[in-house]
């Protein structure tokens, strides 16, 4: 269903054509699988954007996670317990 695009990865990953064929098929719900689309904010917005459920975490929930220094802090905040590492991201290797 889904256009050429060089290769099955790329069609897997190509937000708009996902998005257009879900509409042309009348697809009110998208359940993106494992692995990258599962953890895609942008997904998840071209999604709510389109009128279709995501199947997965809330647009916001995404956006938190995907930024590993912002859900560390989430977490601190909440009281649970984290590996000891920095209190900021690294702007070096060093």
């Amino acid at each position: 269903i889904l256009p050429a695009s060089g290769t099955p990865v790329g069609a897997y990953l190509n937000i708009e054509n996902i998005i257009n064929v879900a509409k042309e098929n009348g697809i009110d719900a998208i359940h993106p699988g494992y692995g990258f689309l599962s953890e895609s904010a942008e997904f998840a917005q071209a999604c709510k954007d389109a009128k279709i459920t995501f199947i997965g975490p809330s647009v916001e929930n995404l956006q938190m996670f995907g930024d590993k220094t912002k859900a560390r802090e989430l977490a601190i905040s909440a009281g649970v317990s984290v590996v000891p590492g920095t209190s900021t991201p690294l702007t070096t290797s060093e």
